[in-house]
């Protein structure tokens, strides 16, 4: 159990640099929003976002803000959602897509489309992989 937790902080920590090009910082924090305890979401993506305001200083603390209401509003609609591919797969682009727009409109940042469609298109092949990782099993049944 404290293995999972330390390998999502290292996908993390290691996925830093490459948020420019493709976010999988942010799959990551959906992916433990989606498998993990509400409390460790949580505390995740209150680190997740203030590691990543720290590796890219636009405006202090947008990220952790954005990430962590973002997170408790996942977390309250999780309990309604039906886990299957299709509506995981809905639920990430819609999660991205409102914390894309409300950093655009907060720090006023230019959206690029193919950071936006790199990101989606590398949704699925991240959350396999990490399912594999941490769980043994290519997707989990819940």
């Amino acid at each position: 159990m404290v293995i999972r937790y330390l390998i999502y902080f290292i996908v993390l920590y290691l996925t830093l640099p490459s948020n420019a090009m493709l976010d999988i910082s942010l799959i990551t924090v959906f992916f433990v929003i989606m498998e993990e305890d509400d409390r460790f979401a949580l505390i995740f993506a209150f680190i997740a976002g203030l590691l990543i305001d720290l590796y890219q200083p636009i405006r202090i603390g947008i990220n952790t803000l954005i990430l962590i209401t973002l997170t408790q509003l996942l977390l309250y609609l999780k309990r309604f959602l039906v886990l299957n591919p299709l509506t995981t797969m809905a639920t990430f682009v819609v999660f991205y897509l409102i914390k894309i727009a409300i950093t655009n409109i907060v720090v006023s940042a230019p959206i690029d489309p193919l950071h936006v469609v790199y990101t989606i298109v590398a949704f699925f092949p991240v959350i396999i992989i990490l399912s594999k990782i941490n769980f043994g099993t290519w997707m989990r049944v819940h």
